[in-house]
């Protein structure tokens, strides 16, 4: 954006835990030139109110930022705020949209950039650009092909703002998704099917670092399976037994209905372990992984 003198000032959350490289970035947009001011859930009440309006910009463009912008702030900017966010709206709003759509095994999401107002994800929407969601995908490939898209949205979002805009009014009521919880990333083997495991997986990586469950009693977590094609339904086996674990083959597991997935990539306190090298650690068939802590059991298995 710099290219055409739109860009004035980079604003950044402090994070309470260590951000990997927050410094580095911060220093860099330094060296190329621009003002940075950081911003924390003290600051933003007070500080930065008087720091906006010192510098009177016409537009702030808010990206991945997850303190409450106070309503009085809204109206400093000539255009006010606009927010990137990445799923569709109304039916995604929230702070994790692209967990839920690729869980709930959504075919499509969206970028939409929208005007902010005094709640959450609910004002007036300027632009959506529609994006596919491809069977496999993970939340980090999706994100990363957001990014990608994003710079010539952006482009464009500073060309409309520009011209009378027509903003679509979002409905009142609708739903708004939490960040999940550990029971909502933790796999239930008797209730998923191998396709609701997949996408709950998909969703988990790498953000959450895999869908967890657990093994002889410790917690482990799925980063990446793979669907069996073609094969038919085993009967009178329980979801979540494997049923082959071989350090060639490789490790499967049944799910509901009888349909298999194999386990490609575990994680777990020996490492990040291919499923064939997890084998090593002792897995056989007839072993369960199972939902919770306490279900240790295993079945016995007649050769």
């Amino acid at each position: 954006m710099s290219k055409h003198n739109y860009l004035d000032a980079v604003c950044v959350q402090k994070y309470n835990t260590s951000v990997p490289n927050q410094d580095f970035w911060v220093q860099s947009i330094k060296h190329e030139g621009f003002e940075t001011y950081t911003i924390d859930s003290n600051s933003i009440k007070n500080k930065f109110k008087t720091w906006l309006e010192d510098r009177s910009p016409d537009l702030v463009i808010v990206y991945g930022f997850s303190l409450k912008i106070p309503e009085e702030i809204l109206s400093i900017p000539k255009y006010g705020f606009l927010n990137i966010h990445f799923g569709k709206l109304p039916e995604n709003r929230g702070p994790d949209p692209l967990f839920w759509s690729i869980k709930n095994g959504e075919k499509e999401t969206a970028i939409t950039i929208h005007q902010m107002d005094k709640d959450w994800d609910t004002g007036k929407i300027l632009l959506e650009e529609p994006i596919p969601i491809i069977q496999g995908e993970t939340g980090g490939m999706i994100n990363s092909k957001m990014n990608f898209i994003l710079v010539q949205l952006i482009e464009k979002t500073l060309s409309l703002i520009q011209e009378p805009v027509n903003y679509r009014v979002q409905p009142t009521k609708n739903r708004y998704n939490k960040r999940p919880s550990d029971i909502e990333t933790t796999i239930n083997w008797e209730e998923q099917t191998a396709d609701e495991i997949e996408n709950l997986i998909n969703a988990c990586n790498p953000k959450y670092g895999g869908a967890t469950t657990y093994y002889q009693g410790s917690p482990i977590k799925i980063i990446e399976v793979s669907p069996v094609d073609g094969q038919l339904p085993l009967l009178g086996k329980t979801a979540g037994e494997i049923i082959h674990a071989h350090p060639q083959e490789g490790l499967y597991v049944c799910c509901k209905y009888g349909k298999l997935l194999k386990i490609n990539i575990v994680s777990s306190d020996a490492g990040i372990l291919t499923g064939n090298k997890y084998i090593h650690l002792g897995l056989r068939q007839g072993h369960l992984l199972t939902t919770t802590l306490t279900e240790t059991k295993k079945i016995s298995v007649l050769t």
